[in-house]
C-alpha cells in the first residue's frame, strides 16, 4: 500500500500518456461511481468549480438525476467494473438512451460496455481501488478534456513537478510531519474539516483512514460547520474523544480564513487539540492533491502504530451483504 500510495503523481503521468478513443464533445456530463471511482470525479468537479469550467455533476448512488437525458454523457467509473451501485445506474443510463464512456479495469461493467457498444477505457489491473486514484484521476481528467468539458488533464501535466516535490518532502528524513499527525490521531477519532472547494479532499482523509487505519473517522466542511457542530464541539462531554483536522487553505479569502480563524480559536479556548495543516496553490486541483498525498501517508503510518494491515479489505462476505439487492424491486 505504501508503494502504491508513494506513486501517485507518476500513476497519473502514466495515464495522462495513455492513447485514449475517439470521443465527442459534450457540454452535459454526470458521472457514477463510488468509493475512489466517484473521488476521482470530485476533484475534478472541484477544479471546474473553481475555474471557468462547466460543471460536473457527480453521482454516489444509483438513481440518475432527472436531467440526465439522452444528450447527457454519463461516464461511469469502476476500477472493479463489478460495483453493484454502478451496474444499476448503467442499465437506466442505457434505458434513458445517454451517452455512455465506461473507465474500468474490467468485470460486468466491461461485459455491458461491450456489449451495447459504448465506449471503453481500460484501467490498469492489479491494484485496491483506493490504490489507484492516481490512474482514475488521470484517465478521467483526460477524457473530460478530450470531450472539451475541462482542461483538468491540461492542469494535472503543469502541477505534476510540485506535487512530486510535496511527496519527496513528506518523505524526507528531517520532514517529521506524516509522524507527527498520526501519533495525535493515534487515540482519537478524527473528523476531517476543509472549504467546500477542498471538500474532496477531506473525503479522502476520512475514507484513507477508514479503509487504511481501519477505525471511524468523519468529515464535514467550513463555514457550514460555524451554523452547527460548533455547538456540539463545545457543549457535548464527549468531544475529547474526538480531534478536529483542518485542511487550511492559505489561498482563501480573508472573510473565510477570518471565520476559519474564530471557529479554531473558539475549539481551541475549549482546551480541544487539533490539528492544522495549512496548504497554498495554484488551484483546487493543486491543493486538494497535495492534502491527498499527506493524507494518504497519514493514514498508513497511523495503521503502523495501530498494528494493523493497510493492504487487508473488508471481509468479502460483509461487502456482498452490503450489496445484495432484490432486482425484482428496481
Amino acid at each position: 500500500m505504501y508503494k502504491q500510495v508513494n506513486s501517485l503523481p507518476e500513476q497519473i503521468e502514466e495515464a495522462l500518456n495513455a492513447v485514449l478513443p475517439a470521443l465527442h464533445p459534450s457540454n452535459n456530463v454526470c458521472i457514477f461511481g463510488m468509493g475512489a471511482s466517484a473521488l476521482a470525479g470530485e476533484v475534478v468537479s472541484d477544479y471546474a468549480d473553481g475555474s471557468d469550467q462547466n460543471p460536473i455533476g457527480v453521482v454516489r448512488g444509483i438513481e440518475l438525476p432527472g436531467w440526465v437525458d439522452r444528450e447527457t454523457t454519463v461516464i461511469f467509473v469502476s476500477y472493479s467494473g463489478n460495483t453493484k451501485e454502478v451496474l444499476i445506474a448503467y442499465d437506466e443510463a442505457n434505458y434513458r438512451g445517454c451517452r455512455i464512456i465506461c473507465i474500468t479495469t474490467g468485470g460486468e461493467l466491461m461485459q455491458k460496455c461491450i456489449s451495447n457498444k459504448n465506449i471503453l477505457v481500460r484501467l490498469p489491473r492489479g491494484l485496491q481501488s483506493r490504490s489507484a486514484f492516481g490512474y482514475l484521476l488521470g484517465y478521467l481528467s483526460s477524457v473530460l478534456e478530450k470531450m472539451e468539458v475541462c482542461d483538468a488533464a491540461t492542469a494535472l501535466r503543469d502541477v505534476l513537478p510540485t506535487l512530486k516535490k510535496h511527496r519527496d518532502s513528506l518523505l524526507s528524513g528531517k520532514n517529521t510531519l506524516v509522524d507527527d499527525i498520526a501519533k495525535m490521531l493515534m487515540h482519537k477519532i478524527p473528523v476531517i474539516y476543509s472549504l467546500a472547494n477542498m471538500r474532496s479532499s477531506a473525503i479522502r482523509w476520512k475514507t484513507q483512514i477508514n479503509e487504511n487505519s481501519k477505525f471511524i473517522s468523519f468529515c464535514g466542511s467550513l463555514p457550514e460547520f460555524n451554523h452547527n457542530e460548533i455547538v456540539g464541539w463545545t457543549d457535548d462531554a464527549k468531544n475529547k474523544m474526538f480531534m478536529p483536522v483542518i485542511l487550511y487553505d492559505d489561498n482563501a479569502s480573508n472573510i473565510i480564513k477570518c471565520m476559519t480563524d474564530t471557529s479554531i480559536g473558539i475549539l481551541e479556548d475549549k482546551k480541544l487539540d487539533i490539528v492544522s495543516y495549512h496548504v497554498s496553490g495554484a488551484s483546487n486541483l493543486e491543493k486538494n492533491l497535495k492534502c491527498i498525498i499527506l493524507g494518504d501517508f497519514v493514514s498508513i503510518r497511523l495503521a503502523h502504530l495501530r498494528e494493523t494491515d493497510p493492504v487487508a479489505d473488508i471481509p468479502v462476505k460483509e461487502v456482498n451483504e452490503l450489496v445484495v439487492v432484490d432486482e425484482s424491486e428496481l
